[in-house]
C-alpha cells in the first residue's frame, strides 16, 4: 500500500468514526505549549557553504528572496545555501467531543509550530 493510499484509507476511517458521534465542540484557541525548537528559518537570512557536488536533485532550490551571492568555490565544490536557526513554539488546541446521549467520549488534540523569531537558538 502507498503512503496515499495509507492517507486515504485513514482520512476516510477518522470521518466514519466522527460521523458516528453526536457532536464535537468548538475548537479552542491556540496557546503555546512551552515547548519550543530551532530550525531553518527563511525569515531569518542564509549563508552559503562551499561543499562537495551534490546531484542536481539534491541542491536546495532558490526562491525570489535576497539571498547572498554565493561564493567561488574550489574545483570539485559547488555553493550551497543554507537557512539561518529560527526558534519555533508549539501551540495546541483542543475541543471536547460528546456521544448521542451527551455524555463525554474524548478529547481532540491539534498542534501546530509557529515561528518565534530570529534568535534564542
Amino acid at each position: 500500500m502507498t503512503p496515499e493510499e495509507a492517507a486515504g484509507e485513514e482520512t476516510a476511517a477518522l470521518a466514519t468514526s466522527e460521523a458516528e458521534l453526536a457532536s464535537c465542540g468548538t475548537w479552542s484557541g491556540w496557546t503555546n505549549t512551552g515547548a519550543s525548537s530551532c530550525k531553518p528559518n527563511s525569515a531569518c537570512g542564509n549563508y552559503w557553504r562551499c561543499e562537495p557536488r551534490l546531484a542536481p536533485e539534491a541542491a536546495p532550490a532558490l526562491d525570489d528572496g535576497p539571498q547572498q551571492r554565493p561564493p567561488v568555490c574550489p574545483s570539485g565544490q559547488v555553493a550551497v545555501m543554507y537557512y539561518e536557526l529560527g526558534m519555533y513554539n508549539q501551540q495546541s488546541q483542543y475541543r471536547v467531543c460528546f456521544d448521542s446521549a451527551g455524555n463525554y467520549t474524548h478529547t481532540e488534540w491539534q498542534y501546530q509550530n509557529v515561528s518565534g523569531g530570529c534568535s534564542g537558538c
